[in-house]
């Protein structure tokens, strides 16, 4: 199921290259829904702390990642960092604890260092996923947004929107539906 998932994600995604420097190594990629991707959470009965995954790979070789941080940084929110996640068998999406709760923790390395191998136009095989961290910090919640990732070629900026949601709603307003009241 999950290579199903990840070909049909490739197939309908936009894939973001980075214009980097000259350093003989791969372009780094990010496979990320056209127009980028929000996620979110509004239920905080089991932990404050959430983790998001990103999938990333290299066209023409290897690419070493230096650093991670998100671009914009708004309200009651904390980011907690960036791991990497190797695997064939299982994804991240949006999952409580950081890193998630069940996940397999000597699939997890750190993020300075990391060595991206797996080849974009190859849907077989093991999938990296930077898993980022994020952390309610008050009720009102918060978000980030557009993630710089630093690597040995240059830099990506990934258009993938954390919010997490306070009691307030102020940063999740876009993710609830609207409602109409009526007078009378």
């Amino acid at each position: 199921m999950l290579k199903r998932t990840f070909v049909l994600a490739m197939a309908a995604a936009m894939v973001l290259s980075a214009c980097g420097g000259d350093s003989g190594g791969g372009t780094l990629e990010a496979v990320i829904e056209p127009g980028g991707e929000t996620v979110g959470f509004g239920d905080f009965t089991t932990s404050l702390d959430k983790s998001f995954g990103v999938f990333v790979c290299s066209r023409d070789g290897a690419v070493e990642i230096e650093a991670v941080e998100p671009g914009i940084s708004d309200g009651a929110i904390e980011y907690l960092g960036t791991t990497v996640y190797t695997s064939d068998e299982m994804f991240v999406g949006a999952a409580h604890g950081f890193p998630p709760d069940g996940i397999d923790e000597a699939k997890l390395s750190d993020v300075d260092g990391a060595v991206v191998e797996a080849d974009c136009s190859d849907s077989g095989g093991e999938k990296v996923q930077l898993i980022i961290g994020a952390e309610r910090t008050g009720i009102g919640g918060g978000v980030l947004d557009d993630f710089v990732i630093t690597y040995d070629g240059g830099e990506l900026e990934i258009p993938f929107t954390i919010l997490l949601c306070g009691d307030e709603m102020e940063f999740c307003e876009a993710l609830v539906p609207a409602t109409t009241t009526g007078s009378g």
